[in-house]
Order: C-alpha cells, then structure tokens, then sequence
C-alpha cells in the first residue's frame, strides 16, 4: 500500500503545473494546478489547517504550526508565534469547499509597493479527487526584476502545494 502511495505521490508531483503565466514590469501571474488524491470537501479542510502542510522554512519565525486560517471575509492568514505575529494575507472572498481568496503580498513582497490577489480553487473530479488551482497575481512596482519575483514566488507555492498533496496522499 505504501508503494503505491508513493507511486502515486511521484506522479502527482510530475503532473502537478506550475508555471509563470505573465510578467510585465509591473505584474506577474502564478498559476498551479495539480490532482489531490482526496475528497474536495477532505482536501479544503486539509487546506485549512495550514500549520499541518505549509513549510517551516517559508514562515517568518520558523514554524509552520504557529500559522492558521480564519475562514471568513476579513479573516487573518497569520502566524502567531508567542508575541511574535504576522498578516500573510487577509481572507476576501470565501465559498467553503469551493474558493478561498486573499489579498495581500505574501514574505518578502510585503515590503514592496504591491498588491496581491490569491485564488484557491478546489473542483471534484470524477474519480472522487480534486483539482486544486492556485492563481496568485502580483501587481504594482516592485523595484527590481519582475521576473526574478515571478520565478521565485512561483517556486514556493508550488513547494507549498506540494507539500498539501504529499499530506493528502499519504
């Protein structure tokens, strides 16, 4: 059984597509669609409890399980780490099993003059998994190669994405 999970996960992670869909000078887009071997309503919830899959590396004080989701308009993608805190993102829009979406710039992008719109989209397939789309689209002036930005934020969300479906897939 867990060859064949991991059989599986090997494939996800090759079928998963990431990519930088535009870059001007003033705007990128990140798009990332994979399967998640899971139940859209299982794969949402799992999305939820972000400080289970996010990675530690990409947090601003090292731990991931410090980081949390409130699931409502205005509701804080945060890290609370003892008096240490931080607003990744704010929940704009939220359609629970279907969409999240939040605004904001995510790491180092905060301290650019940018603004950032996240979608997470999850759809059942007709075997009973889910398509996850991630779009995240940056805009405003970001000071130094825009494309660079692209590339690089594009290789951390599909990190993070990654690392949901491995957890989904075990």
């Amino acid at each position: 059984m867990k060859i064949t999970a991991f059989i599986i996960l090997l494939l996800a992670s090759f079928i998963a597509k990431a990519e930088v869909r535009e870059v001007s000078d003033q705007h990128f887009i990140v798009s990332i669609k994979t399967t998640l071997m899971a139940p859209k309503e299982q794969a949402y919830q799992q999305f939820l409890h972000i400080g289970d899959w996010w990675q530690d590396s990409h947090t601003w004080f090292g731990d991931a399980s410090a980081m949390s989701i409130e699931p409502e308009a205005g509701g804080c993608f945060c890290e609370r780490n003892g008096d240490k805190q931080a607003l990744h993102m704010t929940v704009s829009n939220i359609n629970p099993e279907i969409s999240i979406q939040m605004t904001g710039g995510l790491g180092p992008l905060q301290s650019l003059a940018v603004n950032g719109h996240m979608l997470w989209k999850f759809e059942s397939t007709e075997d009973g998994n889910t398509t996850l789309t991630l779009t995240y689209r940056v805009t405003g002036f970001v000071n130094q190669k825009t494309e660079d930005w692209s590339k690089a934020v594009n290789g951390v969300l599909q990190q993070q994405v990654d690392s949901l479906s491995k957890l989904l897939n075990e």
